[in-house]
């Protein structure tokens, strides 16, 4: 007969067991788990181990490859620009790191290196007093009279258009005697080519006033920073370089990032009526960009034009060698 002290036997007996399951259980899967994840740590910390070792191989290979690009460019250079004029014309705000590079590399190529121009703020003519002082230089301005009445006020004139009075100014920079008097007038700043090869014999007649000289050849910088829109100012001066024989390279310097390349050039090289008629570098404040800028101006004499660097549109990293004629 079962009673109360069987019951109770019963009850102590299947709590016990499951005790006993759980302890054994847990413990089992404890130590599989713990053996399980050790065995994931070790993997992954060799895994770590090997591609720290790898990155650190290419790390250093990236700076063997840079230290010979460096080295290589003034090699591949030396003489490719010999007594060629060349202006350098940028727009404040950039990086001039890149832009103080190809100078020096412009002066190991021996090329007559006028400087470099710098366009200021001021030409974004945003202020009727801007206007009308660049309009001055450029010449009388259209204007358009006004009345207050029949004959309640004299006639008044209209501040000339900022985008006519521009371009105006911008048609005139390849006359002498214009870009001294945009810099005069606080519109933009020269910067007088610094020692080098290519200033000895020529820092005489490479004055402010005289520059550009003539059948000068010349390197137009903007892009990211630039202190005066590229539509309003690098756009329509390269547009102006661009007519007739062509004499311009549009350069940028960039970053490896999305929207960090080709915020200048890439516009020019999607404009299927002025893309064809220049040269543009996406990539100057590498030394292959600078190698690339010098060699894409001594190909301007040929003409040979062609759109060079690493980012979108780029069609090689360094203008094609022109063979030699078969004598």
């Amino acid at each position: 007969m079962i009673n109360l002290r069987y019951h109770i036997v019963s009850l102590v007996a299947v709590f016990l067991a499951v005790g006993i399951g759980i302890v054994m259980g847990t413990t089992v899967v404890d130590k599989v788990t713990v053996e399980a994840l050790n065995r994931r740590l070790d993997t992954v910390e060799r895994d770590v181990i090997s591609a720290r070792d790898e990155n650190r191989q290419l790390a250093d290979r990236v700076r063997l490859g840079s230290d010979y690009a460096d080295q290589a460019r003034d090699f591949v250079l030396d003489g490719q620009l010999g007594g060629v004029p060349v202006l350098v014309l940028a727009v404040t705000g950039v990086d001039r790191r890149g832009v103080d590079a190809l100078g020096g590399a412009l002066a190991g190529s021996g090329a007559t290196v006028q400087g470099s121009v710098w366009f200021t703020p001021r030409m974004r003519l945003d202020n009727d007093a801007d206007r009308r002082a660049l309009a001055a230089l450029v010449g009388p301005p259209a204007t358009v009279p006004t009345t207050a009445g029949p004959e309640t006020a004299p006639a008044t004139t209209a501040a000339p258009s900022a985008d006519d009075v521009r371009a105006a100014a911008l048609r005139g920079v390849t006359t002498p005697g214009r870009l001294a008097a945009l810099v005069a007038a606080g519109f933009a700043v020269y910067e007088a080519p610094g020692p080098g090869p290519s200033t000895q014999g020529t820092r005489a007649v490479v004055e402010l006033a005289s520059i550009p000289l003539a059948d000068t050849r010349y390197a137009l910088v903007s892009g990211a920073g630039a202190e005066v829109g590229d539509d309003l100012l690098a756009l329509p001066l390269a547009a102006a370089l661009a007519e007739g024989a062509p004499r311009v390279v549009a350069v940028e310097a960039g970053q490896d990032a999305p929207g960090g390349r080709g915020v200048f050039v890439g516009l020019l090289r999607g404009d299927a009526t002025l893309g064809p008629r220049l040269s543009t570098i996406d990539n100057v404040e590498s030394s292959m960009g600078q190698a690339a800028a010098v060699l894409a101006l001594e190909q301007l004499g040929l003409p040979r034009l062609g759109h060079f660097g690493v980012g979108p549109g780029a069609e090689r990293l360094l203008p094609q060698p022109v063979p030699e004629p078969v004598p």
